[in-house]
C-alpha cells in the first residue's frame, strides 16, 4: 500500500546530504571571482541552514542560467475558458474514459481510503498532465529561482517601464507588490525542491516541470509534493506514477476537507486551492460529469 511522505523524516534527513551530493554538480570549482546573479539566493538559503557548498556549484551550472522570461510581470490572466477547451473534446473525455477504466482497481481502492470521487481524480490529471503525457519541459530549478530574483530592484524598475508602454496609468506600487509576492512564493517552493531532492540520485538539473515548478502526473508544486504526496520510493518513480498520483490527488484533496457527496459550491472551494481558476474549476467538475455518464 501507498504510504504518505514523512515530512518530518525528510527535513531530518536531508540536509546532512547535501555536502555528499555535491561531487554530482561540481564538474569544476567555480573560480573565486565568480559572482552569481543567483547569490542574493544562494546567501539567503545558506542562512537558513543549506550547505553553500552545495548551493554554489549548483547555481554555477550552465543549465541554471536565469531565465528572463520568468522574471516578467504580467497583469493578463492565463487562465481564460478558452485555455481548457481542448480537454472537453470528444477525443479528451475518450481518453479520460480509457485511463478510468484501465485503473478502476487503483481508483476504487483511493475513493474508498480517501472519499473523492474517481470522476473528479480522473479530470484532475486529464488536465493537469493527459496522463502522464505533458508533466512539463521546465528545469525546475532555474524556473523557480528566476521568479524568486523577481523582486530585485532593477527587475521591478525594468518591468515597471515595460508595462507601462502599455498601461501608462499603471502604478509603480502595484508592479513591486506583485514582483514581491511571486518572489516570495517562488522562493519558498524553491527550498521545497532543494528539500525535496537532497535524498534524491536524479540529477536535480534534469529534473523537469511546468512554468510555475509543478511536478509529475498531478502537478504538485514543491510544497504540496513534501505535505501530501504519497510516495514509496522516489521522487523519480512519483513523477510517472499513476497509483501514486491517483492516491496524491486523493490525499490533497481530503487534507483540504473533500468528503463524499459535497455540494457543488464546495467542491469549488476545494479545487480552487488546487488551481486558482474559475474555468479550470468548471473543466474539472465537466469533465467528471462526462466520465460519470
Amino acid at each position: 500500500m501507498p504510504k504518505r511522505t514523512d515530512f518530518l523524516s525528510r527535513a531530518l534527513f536531508v540536509l546532512p546530504l547535501f555536502l555528499s551530493f555535491c561531487v554530482v554538480f561540481a564538474q569544476e570549482d567555480p573560480s573565486p571571482d565568480f559572482l552569481s546573479p543567483y547569490q542574493p539566493l544562494i546567501d539567503r538559503l545558506a542562512a537558513e541552514g543549506i550547505a553553500p557548498e552545495f548551493l554554489t556549484p549548483l547555481f554555477a551550472d550552465p543549465r541554471t542560467e536565469p531565465i528572463k522570461d520568468f522574471m516578467k510581470i504580467s497583469t493578463v490572466s492565463r487562465e481564460v475558458p478558452e485555455v481548457y477547451a481542448k480537454f472537453l473534446t470528444v477525443e479528451s473525455v475518450k481518453l479520460a474514459g480509457a485511463f478510468f477504466r484501465q485503473n478502476l482497481k487503483t481508483l476504487k481502492e483511493m475513493e474508498q481510503r480517501f472519499h473523492v470521487e474517481k470522476e473528479i481524480v480522473v479530470a484532475i490529471l486529464l488536465i493537469e498532465s493527459r496522463f502522464g503525457e505533458n508533466i512539463g519541459r521546465h528545469r525546475v530549478i532555474p524556473t523557480l529561482a528566476s521568479i524568486a530574483l523577481m523582486d530585485s530592484p532593477q527587475n521591478i524598475e525594468d518591468n515597471y517601464l515595460r508595462l507601462r508602454e502599455t498601461d501608462p496609468e499603471i502604478p509603480f506600487e502595484r508592479v513591486e507588490g506583485m514582483a514581491k509576492r511571486k518572489a516570495s512564493w517562488a522562493y519558498k517552493e524553491l527550498k521545497c525542491f532543494l528539500q525535496i531532492v537532497g535524498p534524491e540520485t536524479m540529477d536535480p538539473l534534469e529534473i523537469r516541470g511546468s512554468y510555475a515548478g509543478a511536478l509529475g502526473m498531478a502537478q504538485f508544486l514543491p510544497s504540496s509534493y513534501l505535505a501530501y504526496a504519497v510516495s514509496e520510493k522516489s521522487l523519480e518513480n512519483w513523477l510517472l506514477s499513476r497509483e501514486e498520483a491517483v492516491f496524491s490527488i486523493g490525499n490533497y484533496l481530503k487534507s483540504q476537507g473533500w468528503k463524499r457527496n459535497l455540494p457543488e459550491e464546495k467542491k469549488r472551494r476545494l479545487l480552487w486551492t488546487y488551481n486558482h481558476s474559475e474555468p479550470y474549476i468548471d473543466t474539472v467538475l465537466e469533465v467528471a460529469r462526462r466520465i460519470g455518464r
